[in-house]
């Protein structure tokens, strides 16, 4: 039998045949698409505070797995508006990084470094590979397998719009829009891919697929966003948690493992530490489920907060800006190692419990 399969060329996937390889592993790597990366372009932000008390995650990658990518540029500003209110936060904040298609994107530089060929185009069922190898790793992005085993529990249903956007940009600042009138409890966020681009991207929770272009034209009118849109593109997307994480020589990694949130394009980095774990488990008999505890613990407080914040109206969401960026708070959260969220998790814990809409661990 072969060893080891992995469903799946995202970053995840990606990740776990990197860190096999060096431990001298060659998986068997399945893709669907015709190429790595998704077919638009896009810019997700890897922001220190979402991850605490961890400090700059891409020197993490590098000083404890050895992984060294290459980011588009340092995040130094980001500006966060509500329905009446506007703040901005300056610092070292985190980064901004490119997804998609191209040299620069995460998934080609992870790509990159493998000597082992993906097998693309290749529409594989987790139940038959289990017959043909020892290990599998799902890392397809989906949660068709986690659901089948009833291990699956939805955190975020919804849809994303995103756009490719001309003009004039500062490449280090990024802006953030929280409005109940066109986000209904989601967000929307521009990233710089350059000083001439941008990627502009709206995620609103629990609607129907007709409502989104509604929504995304009150964004653009209720923001003034004049700018040229080029390259659109939506996503229906859903993110959960996951428990356990290893089911048998099963692994769950990435979005196919609850280690995504759908807030800021979350996900990266902890989609990378479960591929990388899940690898250091095959090859060398690690605990998975005990090293990827503190991020599960993680998620699962990101989906909390992200479940009261989705009941907010704009007077409520003007509150919560107003209290987060109020000294000390605004300190704490956007720069120092306290796990704030971490802290604050009971009460959202008893809140959501109140309403009888729990995210359980």
């Amino acid at each position: 039998m072969d060893q080891v399969a992995i469903i799946g060329a995202g970053i995840a996937g990606l990740s776990c045949a990197v860190e096999l390889e060096r431990k001298g592993i060659r998986p068997v790597i399945f893709e669907q698409k015709h190429q790595v990366g998704s077919p638009f372009t896009f810019a997700p932000l890897l922001l220190n505070f979402m991850v605490p008390p961890m400090g700059d995650l891409t020197e993490k990658l590098k000083r404890e797995y050895q992984l060294t990518l290459k980011t588009l540029v340092p995040l130094k500003s980001l500006v966060i508006k509500g329905p009446n209110v506007e703040y901005a936060t300056k610092g070292r904040l985190g980064h901004i990084l490119l997804r998609g298609q191209g040299r620069q994107t995460i998934e080609s530089q992870l790509s990159g470094m493998l000597k082992t060929p993906i097998r693309f185009q290749n529409h594989v069922k987790a139940e038959e590979l289990l017959k043909d190898f020892n290990y599998l790793v799902v890392a397809d992005g989906t949660n068709r397998w986690a659901k089948k085993l009833h291990i699956w529990q939805s955190a975020f249903q919804g849809w994303i719009r995103g756009a490719t956007v001309l003009g004039n940009f500062n490449p280090f600042q990024a802006k953030v829009w929280v409005n109940a009138d066109y986000c209904q409890g989601g967000l929307a966020y521009l990233t710089p891919i350059s000083s001439q681009k941008a990627s502009l991207t709206l995620i609103a929770p629990n609607i129907q697929p007709e409502q989104l272009n509604s929504l995304w034209q009150k964004f653009l009118e209720e923001e003034n966003i004049q700018e040229q849109l080029v390259e659109l593109w939506d996503v229906d997307y859903e993110t959960g948690l996951v428990h356990p994480h290893r089911v048998g020589n099963t692994f769950f990694t990435g979005n196919s493992g609850g280690f995504v949130s759908s807030w800021f394009g979350s996900g990266v980095f902890t989609s990378i530490i479960s591929g990388i774990q899940a690898a250091r488990s095959i090859a060398g008999n690690a605990d998975y489920e005990k090293n990827m505890g503190p991020y599960s613990h993680l998620l699962q407080r990101h989906a909390r907060v992200q479940k009261f914040w989705h009941r907010l109206d704009n007077r409520g969401i003007d509150r919560v800006l107003r209290l987060i960026f109020a000294l000390p708070f605004k300190q704490i959260f956007f720069h120092s190692n306290l796990n704030l969220l971490k802290v604050a998790d009971p009460l959202f814990h008893h809140l959501l419990k109140e309403t009888k809409d729990p995210i359980q661990p």
